[in-house]
């Protein structure tokens, strides 16, 4: 489930002359983006590969002084064992297909979300701050800078601005009619996007996938390594979720037996993961409930292929 595509967009063309100092400015310019394109750059497929912009993702100064880390398998969130999320009640809105309906529940659910990652990123030194939250019925007219003016996109994370996009129409609703508990999972996992995004992982892992190849086989297998690691974090919400008593033994079941049917399809790029994988980081999520057990960037690579 992705959380934006790679790529810019092509610059408006350039003027010839100037002499030395255009050259010059011609290479500062280049070296800049450049920079931009490798701390920006994010795989796109929730169902659907995208294309668009992504603009430079920054972080909003801390008070306390926090940082995100550039680093994978190193983060200071992955290095402590003892980093869990407690188990918490959330009083979960209705489940409703109207925008409204939707959005309540959405919003909802991303204030516990919010409330059990906020302090795990906090004992580790990260900074945190909410993402945004955007609701629709239709991808129609929606333009962002992940995916620019495309509609073929579904629920997905956008690191430029910090945004998770849940359009009610791709969530497969006419599958899953009532069982919010499968619209709750696909959140949570676009949330730990935000998380791997306020660490500094996603950033470490697109950097090392420009200098790789986005398309390569190295740069497939990080961007299986973050949707996987994802995976995880659904699962570990989910967990503390369940354990605060709301939701119910059934109801995880279903997420389970759903994670285990998401992932790479015959023909697809094979950049979030084999099925029983997704399934497989998902139920380590659930069941171990540790930062530190999800991390998919020291995981040997059969268990992220």
């Amino acid at each position: 489930m992705p959380y934006g595509p790679p790529g810019r967009p092509p610059g408006p063309p350039r003027k010839r002359g100037g002499g030395g100092l255009t050259a010059l400015l011609l290479v500062i310019v280049f070296v800049v983006v450049g920079s931009l394109v490798r701390y920006a750059i994010s795989t796109g497929k929730h169902s659907a590969d995208s294309t668009g912009s992504t603009p430079s993702f920054t972080f909003t100064p801390d008070p306390s002084g926090a940082v995100a880390r550039a680093e994978t398998g190193t983060n200071p969130l992955l290095t402590d064992s003892s980093t869990t999320l407690i188990p918490a009640r959330c009083n979960y809105s209705s489940w409703g297909t109207q925008v409204d309906a939707a959005r309540k529940f959405f919003e909802s659910a991303a204030g516990c979300l919010e409330s059990a990652w906020k302090p795990v990123l906090a004992k580790s030194n990260l900074p945190f701050q909410p993402p945004e939250l955007n609701v629709s019925a239709t991808t129609s007219g929606i333009t962002t800078p992940c995916t620019g003016t495309t509609s073929n996109f579904a629920a997905f994370y956008c690191p430029a601005n910090k945004t998770i996009y849940m359009p009610i129409s791709q969530l497969q609703t006419e599958l899953f009619k009532d069982n919010w508990v499968i619209y709750l999972s696909v959140f949570a996992h676009e949330y730990g996007h935000h998380v791997q995004a306020m660490s500094g992982i996603l950033r470490k892992a697109n950097s090392d996938r420009v200098d790789a190849g986005a398309r390569s086989e190295k740069g497939l297998e990080l961007s299986r390594r973050v949707e996987l690691q994802a995976n995880c974090f659904d699962g570990m919400y989910m967990d503390s979720s369940s354990d605060g008593g709301s939701l119910t033994s059934s109801q995880i079941s279903l997420a389970k037996r759903d994670a285990h049917g998401r992932g790479d399809q015959r023909g697809d790029m094979r950049d979030h993961g084999t099925a029983d994988n997704g399934g497989a980081w998902f139920e380590i999520g659930v069941d171990k409930n540790r930062a530190a057990q999800c991390n998919t960037f020291t995981a040997a690579p059969s268990d992220v292929s």
